[in-house]
């Protein structure tokens, strides 16, 4: 099974919730939306791992954290809310500030951006219910082997049963095309600020 993953997609445990944040930081290290927020690559180390841990935190007790591992690495995380979790209320978002507060004295500048997006971002998510996709990534020598379809599917198996739709957004325009394949469409293009990069908005009806 050398590169492939041992297991299809399985909830992350608490006291691996460590591996799961490094392996998102690793996957997300240079991402548009990452760049944009964090050019400086000393802040970006200080700062992406605690906004990453708030994601996963908050997904984690709904059992919607998923990874998985190959050769006893976890190579790839996805980070799912289910129907009904987002909005994130007042308790879950101060929560997830506590995680980013140590780094909030390298991280000021980027935070103020970063409401503007997240104002954007409310503003184009769907009302009906949904599964949304917060965050996948796979480490960079791991990728292109699968392991992206094994977070995706289970869940969008799961939506299909209960009749209800998906929905993520992306900074990265080759993504586009990924997620068409499992259904995706584009429902909006947007930029949160003059010189945040394009954000499409997708959404996958159930089959």
């Amino acid at each position: 099974m050398t590169g492939q993953a041992k297991a299809g997609a399985r909830p992350i445990a608490r006291a691996d919730r460590r591996a799961a944040v490094a392996a998102l930081v690793a996957a997300f290290w240079d991402y548009p939306e990452t760049l944009h927020l964090l050019p400086d690559e000393r802040r970006r180390r200080l700062v992406l791992p605690r906004y990453l841990a708030g994601d996963c935190a908050d997904s984690q007790p709904h059992d919607t954290l998923l990874g998985v591992t190959v050769e006893g690495e976890l190579a790839g995380v996805a980070a799912w809310l289910p129907p009904g979790a987002y909005p994130i209320p007042a308790g879950r978002q101060v929560t997830q500030v506590l995680h980013l507060l140590p780094a909030l004295p390298w991280g000021i500048g980027a935070a103020r951006e970063a409401r503007n997006g997240q104002r954007a971002n409310r503003a184009h998510h769907p009302r009906e219910p949904h599964w949304f996709l917060r965050a996948v990534g796979v480490v960079p020598h791991r990728q292109r082997k699968g392991l992206g379809r094994a977070l995706l599917v289970p869940v969008l198996d799961r939506a299909d049963d209960a009749g209800v739709g998906c929905y993520l957004t992306t900074a990265e325009a080759a993504n586009v095309g990924y997620y068409e394949r499992f259904g995706f469409a584009v429902r909006a293009t947007f930029r949160p600020t003059s010189t945040w990069p394009q954000v499409w908005a997708m959404w996958r009806d159930p089959c």
